[in-house]
């Protein structure tokens, strides 16, 4: 399983929600330095384009274990921003 030990260091986490409509498993900010999910996903997904092998695992861990939350994420990122999150089993994005 993904380890969030770094994640919370830098403001995020993969959460676990059981029973939520958008999935078990969910990347969320904590209190911190983004404002919403969705500057803690372009955190992500741009470190992980920088090279960051955790990163890309944290994105890597949401495509096989929840495919809804990595689609929305890659179409989040993909509205401001290249496409950066390939839906084959790139160890990547």
């Amino acid at each position: 399983m993904f380890d969030n030990t770094q994640a919370s260091g830098e403001g995020w986490v993969i959460a676990e929600c059981p029973g939520s409509e958008d999935g078990h498993w969910q990347m969320q900010r904590l209190d911190g330095p983004f404002e919403t999910d969705g500057d803690a996903w372009l955190h992500v997904v741009q470190q992980a384009e920088d090279g960051s092998d955790y990163h890309a695992e944290a994105l890597a861990f949401l495509r096989r274990n929840n495919p809804r939350e990595h689609a929305a994420i890659r179409r989040f990122v993909s509205g401001g921003r290249s496409p950066a999150i390939s839906d084959g089993d790139s160890p990547s994005l």
